[in-house]
């Protein structure tokens, strides 16, 4: 557990020198709400939600690509509208076979993909990336409003199997976090399950919040696997109505345990993550909070 503890807090750290570089840039943009500052699960400009993700190997990217590009999208408050996508192929015929599993992921999704670009040079590995461009349903949901007393939820099943599989699970997952958001149901942060791990994003997310942690159960045994599903800090009493949602829409819903202000993170009692590495944490992630 200690090597798993370890290895997700390193992903959270390993691009912060890449981010720093262009820490200045989200002053250049106008209506710039979330960006490179920020770090968090897509971008927000006015009303309008923007993520890429990739390149992924094809392998991955014709299963799970759109789909997973579109979860982040959701998982800040907004509705996917439209996507784009660009890949490198070793063939015309490969390109053709990719573009028919990508086609699958768009219609089960309802994202259509209007452009892009395909390359097909010779000294470069197949891989695919994808831009998905969506519209704030209401407010954005941060990853770093955690507060002292929420509830830490996790929303959705582990997105995994084939294509048709993969949509329908990330569909009931969207459908029911939008469905809380336009029933005013109060959502403090959330996150995408996904790099790192759901350990890992979970204490990202208490770094940001400057909280601390007691986890109560374990929601999947491979803390460092990437998941697909979301993670909800909610107060208490709120609970019982993501519940009610969740049950609506046959969504898997499971409570991991209750945030405090002392910070370091607990399982079962025991600390493995304790306020001098917290600390360290919070003075090495390059973050500022979101303007309203």
């Amino acid at each position: 557990m200690k090597k798993d503890i370890e290895r997700c807090i390193g992903h959270m750290l390993e691009t912060n020198n890449i981010r720093r570089v262009f820490w200045y840039m989200d002053d250049k943009v106008e209506r710039l709400r979330y960006g490179i500052r920020q770090g968090d699960d897509a971008v927000i400009v006015g009303d309008n939600v923007i993520n890429m993700e990739g390149p992924y190997p094809l392998k991955i990217g014709r299963k799970t690509g759109l789909i997973h590009t579109c979860s982040d999208i959701v998982v800040m408050g907004a509705k996917p509208l439209y996507a784009l996508n660009s890949m490198q192929v070793d063939s015309v015929k490969q390109g053709g076979e990719i573009a028919e599993d990508l086609k699958k992921q768009s219609d089960g999704l309802g994202v259509p993909i209007v452009g892009g670009n395909t390359q097909l040079e010779s000294n470069l590995e197949p891989c695919i990336s994808f831009t998905v461009y969506g519209s704030l349903v209401n407010k954005p949901v941060a990853d770093s409003g955690v507060k002292e007393g929420d509830k830490i939820l996790m929303l959705g099943e582990v997105v995994e199997g084939d294509i048709g599989q993969r949509v329908r699970r990330a569909k009931v997952k969207f459908k029911t976090f939008l469905e809380l958001l336009e029933n005013d149901i109060e959502i403090n942060a959330a996150k995408d399950a996904s790099r790192g791990g759901w350990f890992g994003n979970l204490v990202e997310m208490l770094v940001k919040s400057r909280m601390g942690f007691n986890v109560k159960s374990i929601p999947f045994p491979h803390i460092t696997r990437y998941m697909g599903n979301y993670l909800l800090s909610v107060p208490e009493a709120g609970v019982s109505r993501v519940l009610e949602v969740s049950a609506k829409n046959k969504c898997p819903l499971v409570e991991i345990g209750e945030t405090v202000k002392e910070l370091a993170v607990s399982i079962g009692g025991e600390v493995v993550v304790d306020e001098e590495k917290m600390m360290d944490l919070v003075k090495g992630m390059p973050y500022k909070k979101p303007s309203k």
